[in-house]
């Protein structure tokens, strides 16, 4: 009887064995492939809430290889008009969007667990000591981010492909993969997705600005985009944002909305789309800067954090945004705005 019992064990055993080998991940696959999660278990709906606000702004989000990941641009800022609600933060005080951070944290997370190189950390502050929230152990590692305040947390893509970030909600978790990325047609680090029309091509550079839900500053915005869509530059070419957009009034579509500095102007808001632009084509390689100029101090808006960011365009003062591709072959800009946000991709063409 105990030798039968002994005998099937040992069968059973066996064959978890030999099913665990079969569905074994490839070291190769891991190395491409890393995850986290953090509980969110009594969490206010208020948190829980601001959290998967963040947590959608940041999901499927590709960022390339050379490129760099800003969370405070990608997420856009914490306020009543994007939707966000005053919750407990990791400190245990009640701030507008609090629980953003853990978004953040989990993502820092998932990415220390990519294989050693995979990226460099340009900016990661750390609540330390003052964490009291308990959904990871240490708080060296919980991550502050403060969109008001310009604390951000940014990283660069050191791998040769591009890395696809995902997140979603589960059973009282957050969850957080970065997988590494390449398109069937090419082992280089060629975008894994079609660009906005079908097209494909390598992402030299990506940006996405949230503009809020005001109708006359949407339409400036999405007149402006809408005129840069599918622009190419071949090796050599200047882009000059003020050629191409043209002038900002009232008999080309334009209307009064508060512009970078908080005034009504006519055409308010097109700086953005130059800032988003601008974002894209830090990012960019082969690309060098001919003409900039910014709000500096004078900027009072947050659709980016940082002032040096929020580029000034003034058709009528010949205040120009203008940048040269120097790169092989051609490269083709696209600019659109959905659901309150503008996006902005630049593609060199295949």
């Amino acid at each position: 009887m105990l030798s039968d019992l002994m005998k099937r064990a040992f069968a059973l055993l066996l064959t978890l064995v030999l099913l665990g080998a079969a569905f074994a991940v490839p070291a190769s696959a891991a190395d491409q492939y890393a995850s986290y999660r953090t509980s969110t278990r009594g969490a206010s709906s208020g948190r829980l809430g601001n959290m998967q606000r963040a947590a959608l702004a940041i999901n499927q989000v590709y960022v390339a290889s050379g490129a760099t990941f800003s969370f405070n641009d990608t997420v856009g800022p914490r306020t009543k008009a994007e939707g966000y609600v005053k919750a407990l933060n990791d400190r245990g005080a009640k701030v507008m969007g609090g629980g953003v951070s853990q978004v953040a944290t989990t993502l820092y997370m998932a990415l220390l667990n990519l294989k050693a190189g995979s990226v460099a950390f340009d900016e990661v502050k750390t609540y330390g000591s003052d964490f009291n929230a308990g959904y990871i152990p240490d708080g060296d590692y919980a991550v502050v981010t403060d969109y008001k305040n310009d604390k951000d947390f940014r990283f660069t893509n050191r791998t040769s492909q591009s890395l696809l970030i995902e997140t979603w909600f589960a059973d009282n978790y957050l969850y957080c993969t970065v997988t590494q990325t390449a398109s069937s047609f090419d082992s280089g680090n060629w975008f894994a997705t079609p660009a906005p029309d079908g097209k494909t091509g390598r992402l030299l550079g990506s940006a996405s600005i949230y503009c809020g839900n005001d109708k006359k500053l949407l339409n400036n915005i999405d007149l402006a985009a809408t005129t840069i869509y599918d622009t190419t530059l071949r090796s050599g070419d200047t882009f000059s944002f003020n050629d191409v957009v043209g002038p900002r009034t009232k008999e080309y579509g334009y209307v009064r909305a508060i512009n970078g500095r908080g005034v009504e102007t006519t055409g308010g808001g097109v700086a953005q789309v130059a800032s988003a632009l601008w974002l894209a084509v830090k990012n960019a390689g082969d690309i060098t800067v001919v003409e900039k100029s910014t709000y500096g101090e004078k900027y009072n808006q947050s659709y980016v954090s940082n002032s040096a960011d929020a580029i000034l365009t003034d058709y009528s003062d010949d205040i120009d945004f203008e940048f040269r591709y120097d790169g092989w072959g051609s490269i083709t800009i696209y600019t659109w705005t959905d659901s309150g946000r503008l996006y902005c991709e630049i593609y060199r063409n295949n």
